[in-house]
């Protein structure tokens, strides 16, 4: 029983697995090799029991690190099922290497392995762990977008738990049976199914268990869906209080992804920008690529949203790398319509159409919003292109399925598209009744938006009623009791202390009159302060806003004109000048962004520059960024010299350093030695730059940038050559260099 929880629950992608994390002295490499011989004289000894405690314990210390040796123990141990000969060892063999291969994202790879894991429990005749390998295959599955298939499998083993009265395995299932009815945009079923979760799980887990992180995220998914914000928003709070509480990165990073939407919802973009970058943050720290893929996507979204479109397409790319080559088709189909929205953004309609289409071809479900949303996309691009046949085709069929939807905000964007195809085919009849219906429509909206106002707001009004009654109660009450001690005071005070009452009282209120006079003064003045301080820091934030739109577009400008080239080395040019331009850019969108309007996280912004960077120089080779600034915060007036500085180190190292092998790691590090005092360290493992290079001589435009920018911050420049190249710069503040 307590095994087949185990596999149930390990599967669920509900936040269990909070930290993988790889570390030094690991126990792969201290003790694996012990245990492996271990497992094998167990076998040999026909010891199943033991050698299933073995498997179980490799697989729970693998996880914590999941070295590629672990992985190499699993597949190595099942190519020599022969020598093993025990069904049941085979199955959770099979089976810890599914869990292990699902927590690193390889979703294709886990499923395969719970197909062997599910053959050789059965051959065993063990049906409860049978089901869960059939559970973990439909969750597979759900990941492929086959959701009703997924919903079969869920539902085969629901009925061997329930006949055996596995609770931690019901819950599961009901949990992962509600996930497939979001897909299939049955949210009501959805919502249903995780109340039975929460039930079950109720009776056996502590209210600050981990397990409960993922149900409070999954039911903030089908609340938003359902348009309960506010619900879905309590949902996130509680489960992100839960993860803080357990210091459960994965899903502190997992909360605030979902808190992004809700930020986007609201319409607080600044709030769901930064809810992002804290995701990211947390989920880097993971090596489950699968989550980092998610937030790449609504990173993609974000940027397309505030017409960022070279950021929009780099994350759409970054995300669709993943997803393509794991199967997750509606994900790809998703990241699809995300660049076709970029393309019709940029007018190239044609361009969009086609992704569009592929968009289309990953949906199974031909009646899912999403797939109505596409075809109305398609229709609306031939509109833009003048040819209202195809426009008029596409967008009644996706207006067919909107209808069934009911979704008034779809089905106003239907009418308004069907409108403008119809007028520009001159067929002014049906133009004017879908542009009515689109009015009706759009009074729907409104009404329903204006309703929802004005419940918050007799929401408000009443809670700030009963508010109000209390403290009126409450200063009723301290009325009484003051008319109580002044009757005693004059029983006891009589007539003379009347009158040295009255002197007293005249000299403090006299005081009291020319200190509230003397605050009203002060407080007048401050009032005037805030608001001026307010309105400069607004003027900043737009100034900061404003350039960094104009080094936007001048980068943009840059970009187009380098793919109209056909000289490499101009190419090359123009793309330093690109990545110069663009590295000043982030800074100015980093301080728009932050409440602080003078300082620059440097972590932060040196792993957005290297991103950058890595997708302007992309290649085939596998090149590894790590990135270490600590939590260290800069001036407006050093970062941007210290972020060119690493700009031309960094694109030199992607250039050069690695020119005849496949295969590097490039290491930057910032520092702070002492208050005042920074290292900055930029080494690769390339190949090393010429030892007769004459630094102070070089023709480089590059390295003379960093000599320049290091006179410029009081630094001194170090260069060691092989193994590989590394670049020391030493500096201090300026105040402190003086």
């Amino acid at each position: 029983m307590q095994r087949s929880l185990k596999i149930c629950l390990i599967m669920l992608g509900l936040l269990q697995f909070s930290e993988v994390l790889a570390q030094g002295n690991s126990w792969t490499q201290d003790s694996l090799s012990y245990y492996e011989k271990q497992f094998w004289i167990q076998i040999k000894a026909k010891n199943a029991k033991e050698a299933n405690k073995t498997i179980s314990y490799i697989t729970e210390k693998g996880s914590e690190e999941l070295d590629p040796k672990v992985f190499d123990f699993f597949t190595s141990t099942l190519k020599k099922s022969s020598e093993v000969s025990y069904p049941e060892v085979l199955g959770n063999l099979a089976s810890g290497l599914g869990s292990l291969e699902f927590y690193r994202g390889n979703i294709i790879g886990s499923k395969e392995a719970f197909k062997k894991a599910k053959a050789n429990y059965a051959a065993a005749k063990m049906l409860n762990e049978t089901a869960g390998m059939t559970m973990n295959i439909g969750i597979m599955q759900e990941k492929g977008g086959y959701f009703d298939s997924a919903i079969l499998n869920y539902r085969e083993a629901l009925t061997i738990f329930e006949k055996d009265k596995d609770i931690p395995s019901l819950a599961s299932v009901y949990e992962n049976i509600g996930l497939a009815y979001i897909q299939l945009s049955e949210n009501q079923k959805a919502l249903d199914y995780f109340l039975k979760t929460d039930s079950l799980l109720s009776t056996y887990l502590d209210s600050m268990d981990n397990r409960w992180v993922g149900l409070h995220l999954n039911k903030q998914i089908a609340l938003s869906y359902l348009n309960r914000q506010d619900e879905g928003l309590s949902e996130l709070l509680k489960g992100l209080r839960i993860a803080e509480h357990n210091k459960n990165e994965s899903g502190i990073g997992k909360m605030h992804y979902k808190l992004a939407v809700v930020y986007q919802y609201k319409g607080e973009l600044e709030k769901e920008y930064k809810a992002l970058l804290t995701a990211k943050y947390f989920l880097k720290k993971t090596q489950n690529l699968m989550d980092i893929a998610n937030v790449n996507s609504s990173l993609a979204m974000y940027h397309l949203g505030s017409s960022y479109l070279d950021s929009a397409v780099y994350y759409a790319q970054a995300c669709l790398s993943y997803f393509e080559p794991q199967g997750f088709t509606q994900e790809v189909g998703i990241t699809y319509g995300t660049l076709g929205n970029v393309e019709f953004e940029r007018k190239n309609y044609e361009q969009a159409i086609t992704y569009f289409r592929k968009a289309l071809e990953k949906f199974n479900d031909k009646e899912s919003q999403d797939y109505a949303g596409f075809l109305f996309n398609i229709g609306f691009a031939y509109n833009k292109l003048g040819n209202s046949k195809l426009a008029m085709d596409y967008l009644e069929r996706s207006l067919v399925i909107r209808k069934k939807l009911n979704i008034a905000v779809d089905l106003r964007e239907s009418y308004q598209g069907l409108a403008e195809a119809y007028q520009r085919s001159g067929d002014y009849k049906k133009a004017f009744e879908n542009l009515s219906l689109f009015q009706a429509y759009n009074d729907s909206v409104f009404n329903e938006t204006k309703n929802k106002q004005l419940a918050e707001i007799e929401t408000l009004y009443e809670t700030e009623k009963k508010d109000k009654a209390i403290a009126d109660l409450e200063k009723e009450k301290e009325l009484q009791n003051l008319r109580a001690e002044k009757q005693q005071a004059q029983i006891y005070l009589g007539g003379v202390g009347l009158v040295i009452l009255l002197g007293v009282s005249g000299l403090f209120f006299r005081q009291a009159t020319l200190r509230k006079k003397h605050n009203q003064e002060l407080e007048i003045k401050n009032s005037e302060i805030a608001k001026q301080n307010a309105e400069k820091e607004l003027l900043l934030k737009e100034i900061h806003h404003r350039v960094k739109n104009n080094l936007q577009i001048i980068s943009s400008l840059l970009s187009m004109q380098t793919r109209s080239m056909k000289d490499e080395k101009m190419k090359d040019a123009m793309k330093e000048s690109q990545s110069r331009v663009k590295t000043m850019a982030l800074i100015h969108e980093k301080l728009y962004q932050y409440e602080n309007l003078s300082k620059i996280n440097m972590q932060e912004y040196m792993e957005q520059l290297s991103e950058f960077l890595t997708h302007t120089y992309r290649s085939d080779k596998d090149i590894k960024i790590n990135i270490d600034a600590a939590n260290i915060n800069l001036d407006m007036d050093m970062a941007i010299p210290l972020g060119l500085i690493t700009n031309e180190l960094l694109s030199n190292s992607l250039k050069h350093a690695f020119e005849d092998r496949e295969h590097g790691e490039i290491n930057i590090s910032f520092s702070r030695k002492e208050p005042g005092s920074y290292k900055l360290l930029v080494k690769d493992t390339g190949i090393g730059l010429d030892k007769n290079l004459d630094i102070e001589n070089t023709k480089s435009l590059g390295l003379k940038l960093v000599k320049t920018l290091t006179r410029q911050i009081h630094g001194e420049l170090k260069i060691r050559i092989q193994p590989g190249t590394t670049f020391e710069i030493d500096f201090m503040e300026p105040s402190i260099a003086a």
